[in-house]
């Protein structure tokens, strides 16, 4: 329905005319049973999902009602309060309600700090302001757009008509759509304005002066390589943009069609001259190009100019020889706007990410342009080849590269480090906060004492975070804490003991995200080959020669300290008593094939019999430890 500014009718509001819409296919016989239920179908289905509709209508009413108290109780801790009755706290700022109500939701609902803002900055106007909107929304009448639109348009209505118009409003709107009126946003705008035109005609001029003050160019980075640029233009401005960057766009076209009918020439030209070439080969097809990217590249041209397409052409130098190439004389692609064939004077600014050991950051080093965020390196060098020159940052990734003991006691950053926390953080760190970490305060975490700087709150990059002025004080002057990590991750507790957490986004932090993993990734792959020395668990993955040195020597340890445990028992363990029992020496039926028992050295001295040490319990249990452990001590496995 957006920008739609016809009225139609049916909807919700009417579901049996849909059902006869339904129905009425073939209407020269009767109606069949398949056909009834069908219909029966389709209205209960509407009948729910209306009812679904005005639950989440009335479920928003509800969340902007406790929106609006916590409003009220954060003006009361941290400001002023609603009704001025007390001042703010000694050696303490006044704090906006507004910020420290946001932090609250936002904690709470997992949204952006400017959405919370937004949707606190609503509940108040619906509450002081516009309480016919709320309560449409509270009986499920309203969506929360529409109630948004509605507050919009009369946000210049003076106090004392502002309850008649506001009442009027809703009446109309909830009427229409009671009668089958569906409005599209610039009818429903224009049904407003007819209104508040007949009660107070200065609050349209005086909405309309406001809107020409948010005029502007943003350009915001994007994701995937792209970046956007958006502009709010006066409706005159917007008017002759378009009309240039339309005409701009045909003279691309013509040039685009003249070239292709040049080479075109060219190539028969060359057919007829080489019989033997085919006519009927297949040439490369045109690329499409959509109306929104000849924008694009007509915005471009207009703004920076075009570079002329032969490569050894110069500004005053504009003659053709007749080997120009196979197309001939070649026409500027920009045509005769603005840049007349002169190439655009480009110095971009290019921020490298890299330790500079050439070995370590193979594949690994990062490219940011400073506005617009990474940049892909093909980009990179047709920038280059066609830029008057470039200005080349280096920064190394490693945390706490740039402090400095000296400027550590002092408050003021110095350039380079405050340059290396904005690279890291990229946006503010407050939750949800998403303002640019080039428009931020630079903020102690652990406050800097100015009295003693050497007993704590450093200025070093494990103690400096990004604050948009308004969270900066808001840290500053509230009681909430925060803890940095040495990684810039940012641990924040609201006074009632929820936690929040917000880890950096810049392009610094990206890269040392993607280096942790990357050796992650190289210390499994050296485990899946090379495992840490636990013997006796499984077969390794992939046994290398020293992992099977190992084996073989945890194998020969083990042998050798059975070996070496049987001898210790044998030589403290008595010799058989064989008394006067003559010995049976008759071989019998399994002697032949009975193993022969293993006799010690000590077991088979007579010697040791006469000259054995007397049996000492202390000395068996340090032969014992020495016999578990001096082969390791000895011969240790060899190191991984």
């Amino acid at each position: 329905m957006d920008g739609d500014t016809g009225r139609t009718t049916g909807g919700p509001a009417s579901p049996s005319g849909s059902a006869d819409s339904f129905g009425s296919a073939d209407s020269s016989g009767p109606a069949g049973p398949s056909a009834d239920g069908a219909a029966a179908a389709l209205t209960g289905l509407t009948a729910a999902a209306r009812e679904g509709w005005a639950a989440e209508n009335r479920a928003a009413a509800q969340r902007l009602v406790a929106c609006y108290a916590l409003v009220q109780e954060c003006w009361r801790e941290y400001g002023h309060g609603i009704d001025g009755s007390h001042e703010a706290r000694p050696g303490h700022a006044v704090v906006d309600g507004l910020v420290a109500a946001a932090g609250y939701v936002v904690a709470a609902m997992s949204i952006s700090a400017r959405r919370a803002e937004k949707m606190l900055s609503f509940s108040w106007e619906l509450h002081t302001r516009y309480p016919a909107i709320l309560e449409a929304m509270a009986a499920g009448l309203m969506e929360q757009r529409v109630a948004e639109l509605l507050a919009r348009q009369m946000s210049t209505v003076r106090g004392d008509v502002l309850e008649q118009i506001q009442r009027q409003v809703v009446e109309d709107y909830l009427g229409g759509v009671a009668a089958g009126v569906r409005l599209g946003d610039k009818a429903l705008r224009d049904e407003i304005d007819a209104v508040i035109g007949r009660h107070d005609p200065d609050a349209i001029r005086l909405r309309k002066e406001d809107a020409s003050r948010t005029r502007g160019v943003r350009i915001g980075k994007g994701v995937d390589g792209m970046s956007s640029v958006s502009a709010l233009l006066a409706t005159e401005e917007a008017a002759v943009l378009a009309e240039a960057l339309d005409q701009r766009v045909a003279e691309h076209d013509a040039a685009d069609a003249g070239a292709a009918a040049a080479q075109a020439a060219a190539q028969a030209a060359a057919r007829d001259a080489d019989p033997d070439t085919d006519p009927d080969a297949p040439t490369e097809p045109e690329p499409h190009y959509s109306k929104g990217e000849r924008r694009a590249d007509a915005l471009m041209s207009l703004i920076c100019g075009d570079t002329p397409t032969q490569p050894n052409t110069t500004p005053g130098n504009t003659d053709t020889d007749g080997d120009a190439g196979p197309g001939g004389p070649s026409a500027p692609t920009g045509g005769s706007g603005n840049g007349g064939g002169q190439a655009p004077v480009l110095r971009p600014k290019v921020t490298v990410i890299a330790t500079g050991d050439n070995g370590r950051d193979e594949h690994g080093a990062r490219v940011e342009f400073t506005r617009t965020g990474e940049a892909a390196l093909q980009t990179l060098l047709e920038m280059l080849a066609t830029s008057d020159g470039a200005s080349f940052e280096q920064v190394d990734p490693r945390i706490g590269a740039a402090d400095d003991t000296s400027a550590a006691l002092k408050y003021r950053p110095g350039a380079e480090l405050a340059r290396r926390v904005r690279l890291r953080d990229g946006t503010c760190r407050h939750p949800g906060c998403a303002v640019p970490a080039d428009d931020c305060d630079l903020d102690h975490v652990v406050p800097f004492n100015h009295a003693d700087p050497a007993s704590g709150g450093h200025t070093v990059e494990a103690n400096l975070v990004s604050q948009c002025r308004r969270h900066h004080r808001f840290k500053t002057f509230s009681d909430w804490t925060y803890q940095l990590q040495p990684d810039g991750t940012l641990i924040v507790t609201t006074p009632d003991g929820t936690t929040m957490l917000t880890r950096p986004d810049g392009p610094l932090a990206q890269y040392r995200r993607e280096h942790q993993r990357d050796e992650a990734d190289a210390w499994a792959r050296q485990q899946r080959r090379n495992p840490a020395p636990v013997f006796g668990v499984g077969i390794l993955d992939e046994a290398t020669y020293f992992a099977r040195r190992a084996q073989r020597l945890a194998r020969e340890r083990a042998r050798a300290a059975a070996r070496n445990a049987a001898e210790a028992r044998a030589a403290t363990s008595p010799p058989p008593d064989t008394g006067d029992t003559p010995a049976d020496t008759t071989p019998g039926p399994d002697s032949a094939s009975a193993p022969r028992e293993r006799l010690t050295p000590a077991a088979a001295s007579r010697w040791w019999e006469r000259n054995k040490p007397p049996d000492s319990a202390l000395e068996k249990a340090i032969l014992h430890a020495l016999h578990e452990h001096l082969d390791e001590l000895l011969q240790p496995p060899p190191p991984f």
